[in-house]
């Protein structure tokens, strides 16, 4: 895991990239390097920068940026690729020779082969930017799924890229002021849907997506794309229950299999939930040695979970580390916490205090439960999404009248499940209702704008597929994901997600929408696959996630801060909000406003201490371009 920064076409790339990379050297605290980059003439044209994590090959033979055999590439790469080994072989057969025993290597020399094809051929976590001397152009690649991130602004005839947001604004080109397209996405949704970010002029690059920026015509295209799911996805559906559970468990072990792969120890996260259980249990059967697992203990017993991990950890030989957290540590934390932050979100506190105290055992690489939920129909959109297809049944015309008789009530409730009645893709409105922050209504209130519709997921999936896409492509990349690659590479910590490993999707993407729902049990599918691994307490506990008591914070602890955060006029005003209407969300959650929870004055208060973190407090007149809201 590492940082990339790269700058073609702008004025003193080696100063610009310098710059960039500093802002990077969390990512990377084992090596730094820069290379000027050039066309074959050798005339410069920009620079490129990498900060190294060493994972694979500790030896200077990993060294980054790093350079093809034949001289024409030059890559800074980021992430892992899990079946480099298989690739390198069948490279070697066909001529190439390595000087590194990295995964970098083997995407260089495949690369040169196959050219961006070769992406396709990809088992891993990456995002990396390549420059080609020959044709003068930098290549920038992606994951599918999106666990590295990768952002880029196209400035002039130039382009800036790097591993944050906070990097390319580092190079102080591009100027910090906050997008209010991207402001009223916040406001939806709790962070900023892709492609767009919090600043103006820089945008994600898409996951699965290859796209190569010209530098002799300054033209920025994409070149090649690998998709989430397969095509066909719903042409081989298993409905036996037995050949499902037999695809997932295989699909798991040979997950964790690929992200043992490592030169440095790997650890675990283990919460005492089904998901990360689920993956302490399998590494500690396939790794071959004793893994550490760590687990975050609270004073307060309707957040704690660590008599379960104990158990589990004693059943699987896993070296167990408790790391109790009080309130105090956890406020302590805070100022920290937002200086980390690249982009505002509502969420990822919690990762940033367990990754802190997990690196401070000296641990680099760490498995995470995360995608569980979203594969295999672990949130309550899941369900919410089987009873809107019922409504789904009745008539346009009477779902319409109802759902003005219903949205006429008021309140949250009522908004959502109007939404689920206007709806003809009951997948999509489910996300919607379960992952909406704010209204349309009320984040035009807050911010006069409204935000960029967000990607409807594919017609030909089934109703339960449907809500796995949107939770991949929405809350799980743009929350989850980017939280935990930011607040964890906070503290130069890899964390891995076997889960999200491509045959665990497709897996359960194959069995039938009737496999994953049970009135009895969570995630049925994934219990049958694994219910030899773990103790019946596991299965048998409702769902509680890793939450930090952020009501009784704002009601207590963080009230006054709070208060004279979201109160201040002037500094609210700056970030484009209606100060007013800032006020008066804290004032309803304060006096117990029906639906209003904890979560809507803390995304307010969370993007004022992230804007006063970073400096930033301006924002872009330009017209909204896109006049779509995507929720109630």
């Amino acid at each position: 895991m590492c940082g990339i920064a790269s700058a073609i076409g702008v004025r003193d790339p080696d100063r610009v990239v310098a710059s960039m990379s500093r802002a990077l050297a969390h990512r990377g605290p084992d090596d730094d390097g820069m290379r000027r980059l050039s066309g074959r003439d050798g005339v410069p044209l920009g620079a490129m920068a990498h900060r190294r994590l060493s994972i694979l090959d500790l030896t200077p033979a990993g060294h980054q940026p790093m350079v093809s055999s034949n001289g024409r590439y030059v890559i800074a790469f980021n992430g892992e690729i899990y079946n480099f080994r298989a690739l390198r072989a069948e490279l070697e057969r066909s001529g190439a020779r390595f000087t590194s025993d990295g995964d970098t290597a083997v995407l260089l020399e495949g690369w040169l082969r196959f050219g961006p094809a070769f992406v396709q051929r990809l088992d891993g976590m990456f995002a990396f930017a390549l420059w080609d001397e020959w044709n003068r152009s930098l290549y920038l690649a992606r994951d599918p799924v999106g666990i590295k991130p990768l952002y880029y602004a196209v400035v002039g005839r130039g382009i800036l890229v790097a591993s944050e947001v906070r990097g390319i604004l580092a190079s102080q080109v591009v100027p910090a002021q906050i997008d209010s397209r991207a402001l009223a996405g916040y406001l939806t949704f709790g962070s900023v849907p892709e492609p767009e970010t919090i600043i103006s002029d820089v945008r994600a690059l898409p996951a699965g997506s290859v796209k190569c920026f010209d530098a002799t015509n300054a033209t920025f295209k994409e070149v090649a794309r690998v998709p989430l799911v397969q095509p066909g996805a719903e042409q081989d559906l298993v409905s036996d229950r037995a050949t499902a559970v037999e695809l997932v468990r295989a699909s798991l072990e040979r997950s964790i299999d690929r992200h043992l792969v490592s030169d440095v120890p790997v650890a675990l996260f283990l919460s005492g939930g089904i998901d990360s259980s689920v993956i302490a249990a399998l590494a500690a059967r396939r790794s071959g040695t004793t893994l550490d697992g760590f687990t975050v203990s609270f004073s307060d017993s309707r957040f704690d979970e660590s008599a379960v991990a104990r158990k589990l950890a004693r059943r699987h030989g896993i070296h167990h580390h408790l790391i109790p957290l009080g309130d105090e540590d956890l406020l302590a934390a805070l100022p920290r916490a937002f200086a980390a932050m690249d982009q505002p979100t509502l969420d990822g506190i919690n990762t940033y205090v367990v990754s802190e105290a997990v690196r401070a055992h000296g641990t680099k690489v760490v498995l995470s439960g995360l995608g569980g939920d979203e594969l295999f129909a672990g949130y309550p959109s899941f369900r919410r999404a089987r009873t809107l297809a019922r409504y789904a049944r009745i008539p346009v015309p009477a779902r319409r009248i109802a759902a003005r008789i219903v949205a006429s009530m008021g309140g949250v409730r009522g908004a959502k499940v109007a939404l689920g009645l206007r709806s003809g893709l009951p997948g999509d409105a489910a996300y919607l209702a379960s992952r909406t922050l704010f209204g349309s209504r009320q984040v035009g209130e807050l911010c006069g704008a409204r935000a960029l519709a967000t990607e409807g997921a594919p017609r030909d999936l089934s109703v339960l597929r449907q809500v796995s896409w949107r939770e991949l492509t929405g809350y799980m990349r743009n929350t989850l994901l980017r939280d935990s690659d930011v607040f964890s590479m906070a503290h130069a910590l890899e964390l891995r997600v076997p889960f999200l490993d491509r045959d665990v999707i497709s897996a359960a993407f194959q069995a039938d929408d009737a496999l994953k729902l049970s009135r009895g049990v969570t995630k049925p599918l994934l219990v049958d696959a694994t219910d030899d691994l773990l103790p019946a307490d596991v299965w048998d506990r409702p769902k509680q996630g890793f939450v930090l008591p952020f009501a009784s914070w704002l009601h207590g602890a963080l009230a006054a801060e709070v208060t004279a955060t979201l109160g201040d006029a002037d500094r609210v005003r700056s970030l484009g909000l209606n100060p007013n209407e800032v006020r008066a969300v804290w004032s309803a959650f304060i006096r117990g406003r029906a639906g209003v929870t904890w979560s809507r004055p803390w995304a307010l208060f969370a993007l004022l201490r992230w804007a006063a973190a970073h400096g930033i407090g301006t924002v872009d007149e330009s017209e909204p371009e896109v006049t779509e809201a995507a929720a109630p």
